[in-house]
C-alpha cells in the first residue's frame, strides 16, 4: 500500500514536473514567440525608416540636380526649350510620386510642410526656364533668386524629415538591439538564433549607414561637375568664388576670367554634336592643365569656360592669354578660337556678381572687335566705300588707327577700350563720304562757307555708324574726334576732360598723320617737324598727357605706318 501510494506520489510528482516543464516550456515558448515577434517588428521599423531616408536623400539630390535645368534652355548655348521641359516634368513627377508613397507608408508632419514650397519652386524654375529661353537675362536673374529661396526652403524641409527618419531608425535599432539582449540574458538557447540574426541586422543597418554617407558625397560631387568635360560646373564656381573672395586683396587680388569659343557653332554644324562634345573635352582637358598650380578650370555650359586664380593684377592679362590659347584648335576645314574677359577682386569689382558682369562685358566687347564680328564686317564696308570716295582716305583712317591702338595701350587703357579706340579711329572720317569733291578734293583753302559744310562730317559720320547697332559704342567717339582742350573745337566747343580720351587720342594720330601726307594744298612735313607742331600745340588744341604718349610710342613705329605720300583733305 504504502508502495502505491509512493508509486501514486512519484507519478504524481513526475506529473507535476512534467506539467510544470510543459508550462515552462510553454511559457518560454511563448516567451520567445513574443520576443522574436517584438523584435521583428522593431527590424522593420528600422528597414522602413532607413528606406524612407534613402529615398528622401535621393529625392533631395534629384531636387538639387533638377535646379539647373532651365539653364540648358538657352538656344544660344544649344538648348533646347521642349527638351528641357520635358526633363524638368520627368524629374518632377518622380519627387512627386516618391513623397506620396513616403506619405502613404511612413508618414512626418515635415512632408506635409513641403509640398507648398516644392510646389513653388517647380512653377518659378518653370519661369526660369521660359525667360532663358527667351534669353532674357536680366529678368531670368529676379526669378532665380526666388527660386533659390523656395530651394532653400524645400531643402531645409527634407533635411529635417531625413534627420527624423534616421532618429526612428536609429531608435527602433537601439530597441532591437536591447530586446535581443535581454531575449538573450532569459533565453539562451532558444533565441540563439535570433541573436545572430539581430546582430546581423545591426551590421546591415549600419553598413546601410555608411553607404548612404558614400552616396551622398558622390552626389554633391556630380551636382558640382560638368558631366561632359569633369571640369567644376557653375555652382562650384560660385561656390568657390564666395569661397576665395574672403582672402582676396588688392596685393594679390582674385582674377575671374570668362572665355568664349569664336566659331564653335559652326564646328558643331559642319560635324556634328559628337564631334563638337569631343572638342570641348580637348579644349577642357588643355585648359585644365594650363591653369594647373595657377588657379581652377569651369566649364559654365555650352561653349563658355572659366578661370579663377590668385594672381598679381600684373600678370592677369598674361594668364588669361595663355589660357585662352588652350582653348583654340584649327584644322583644314575649321577654325576655333578663344575671346575672353576679365576682372580682379576687389581691385575693380567687391561682390562675385559684380565681378561676372565686367568679365563678361569686357568679354563681349572683345570678340565684337574680332574678324569675325558684326563691327568687324560693318567696318570694313564703310571703310571700303570710304577709300572708294577719296584716295587716301581709306589708308589714312588704316594709319590713325594702328596709331590710336598704340598711344592707347601707352596710356593704360583696358584692351577692350584700346579696341574701341582703334575701331573709332578707324571710323572717324567715314563722314566725309557725304562732302562734295569740289570740297573734299579742293587744291586751295576752304572759304568759310565751305569750312562749316566740311565741320558736318563728324555729325554726318556719327549717324552712320548709330545706324549700324554693332557700331554704335563707337559713336561718341567719332562726333569728337574734332574737339580741342581749349574749346575752340567742333561740333559741340567740348572743353578739357569733357571731350572723351579716346576722341582725344584720334584727334592727336588725326592730325600727326594728316601732317605727314601730301594733301590738294600742302606738302607732306617730315615725322620730326610734326612732333614738334603736335607739342606746340599741346595745352591748347590737344591735350597734354595724350601727345607725351605719342611721341614716346611714335618713334617705334615703322615708316610705312607712319608716313605715306596719298593725298586728302584733313578737317
Amino acid at each position: 500500500m504504502q508502495l502505491r501510494l509512493f508509486s501514486k506520489t512519484l507519478v504524481s510528482g513526475r506529473s507535476r514536473v512534467r506539467l510544470t516543464n510543459l508550462v515552462v516550456l510553454a511559457i518560454a515558448s511563448l516567451l520567445a514567440f513574443l520576443s522574436i515577434a517584438l523584435v521583428a517588428a522593431l527590424q522593420r521599423r528600422v528597414a522602413t525608416n532607413r528606406d524612407a531616408e534613402v529615398k528622401l536623400e535621393r529625392v533631395l539630390t534629384q531636387f538639387n540636380a533638377y535646379q539647373g535645368l532651365p539653364y540648358d534652355a538657352d538656344p544660344g548655348q544649344g538648348g533646347s526649350s521642349q527638351d528641357v521641359r520635358r526633363s524638368m516634368r520627368t524629374v518632377e513627377q518622380r519627387i512627386e510620386r516618391t513623397l506620396v508613397g513616403l506619405r502613404r507608408d511612413s508618414s512626418l508632419a515635415e512632408l506635409a510642410d513641403v509640398s507648398a514650397p516644392l510646389s513653388a519652386n517647380f512653377a518659378t524654375n518653370e519661369e526660369v526656364r521660359v525667360l532663358i529661353a527667351r534669353q532674357e537675362q536680366a529678368a531670368s536673374d529676379v526669378v532665380s533668386a526666388a527660386a533659390e529661396r523656395s530651394q532653400a526652403e524645400v531643402t531645409r524641409v527634407l533635411e529635417v524629415a531625413t534627420d527624423r527618419y534616421e532618429t526612428r531608425a536609429a531608435a527602433a535599432l537601439l530597441q532591437a538591439t536591447l530586446g535581443s539582449a535581454g531575449a538573450i540574458v532569459a533565453l539562451l538557447a532558444a533565441f540563439a538564433l535570433y541573436y545572430r540574426r539581430s546582430i546581423r541586422a545591426r551590421l546591415i543597418g549600419e553598413a546601410l549607414a555608411g553607404e548612404n554617407e558614400r552616396l551622398l558625397a558622390a552626389t554633391q560631387l556630380q551636382a558640382m561637375t560638368d558631366s561632359l568635360t569633369g571640369l567644376g560646373n557653375r555652382r562650384a564656381l560660385m561656390s568657390d568664388l564666395t569661397a576665395q573672395l574672403v582672402d582676396a586683396s588688392a596685393e594679390m587680388p582674385l582674377m575671374l576670367t570668362l572665355f568664349d569659343l569664336d566659331g564653335f557653332k559652326q564646328y558643331n554644324d559642319t560635324f556634328g554634336h559628337p564631334a563638337g562634345d569631343a572638342l570641348l573635352r580637348r579644349l577642357a582637358d588643355r585648359l585644365a592643365i594650363t591653369v594647373e598650380g595657377i588657379g581652377s578650370a569651369y566649364r559654365l555650359g555650352g561653349d563658355e569656360f572659366c578661370v579663377l586664380a590668385s594672381v598679381p593684377s600684373g600678370d592677369g592679362e598674361a594668364i588669361a592669354r595663355l589660357a585662352a590659347a588652350a582653348l583654340c584648335e584649327d584644322g583644314s576645314a575649321f577654325d576655333v578660337q578663344s575671346s575672353f574677359g576679365f576682372a580682379f577682386v576687389p581691385n575693380e569689382a567687391n561682390s562675385s556678381e559684380a565681378a561676372l558682369k565686367l568679365a563678361d562685358q569686357r568679354m563681349y566687347a572683345l570678340k565684337a572687335a574680332g574678324d569675325r564680328s558684326a563691327a568687324r564686317q560693318s567696318t570694313d564696308v564703310l571703310l571700303r566705300v570710304l577709300d572708294e570716295r577719296g584716295r587716301g582716305l581709306g589708308e589714312h583712317s588704316g594709319g590713325v588707327a594702328r596709331l590710336a591702338r598704340l598711344t592707347a595701350r601707352a596710356l593704360g587703357l583696358e584692351e577692350h577700350e584700346v579696341e574701341r579706340v582703334r575701331l573709332a579711329a578707324e571710323l572717324h572720317d567715314v563722314g566725309k563720304t557725304a562732302i562734295p569733291d569740289a570740297i573734299l578734293s579742293k587744291p586751295t583753302e576752304l572759304s568759310e562757307d565751305e569750312w562749316a559744310f566740311m565741320r558736318r562730317h563728324t555729325l554726318i559720320g556719327e549717324r552712320i555708324v548709330l545706324a549700324a547697332p554693332s557700331l554704335a559704342h563707337t559713336a561718341v567717339l567719332v562726333r569728337a574726334s574734332h574737339e580741342r582742350v581749349d574749346g575752340t573745337g567742333y561740333p559741340d566747343q567740348l572743353r578739357g576732360d569733357d571731350i572723351p580720351l579716346g576722341a582725344q587720342i584720334i584727334a592727336v594720330c588725326d592730325a600727326y598723320d594728316a601732317m605727314v601726307r601730301d594733301r590738294p594744298y600742302s606738302r607732306a612735313m617730315s615725322a620730326p617737324d610734326a612732333r614738334t607742331e603736335l607739342r606746340r600745340c599741346s595745352g591748347s588744341q590737344f591735350d597734354t598727357k595724350v601727345v607725351a604718349a605719342f611721341e614716346a610710342i611714335v618713334e617705334s613705329v615703322e615708316p610705312s605706318d607712319a608716313t605715306v605720300g596719298a593725298s586728302h583733305r584733313g578737317g
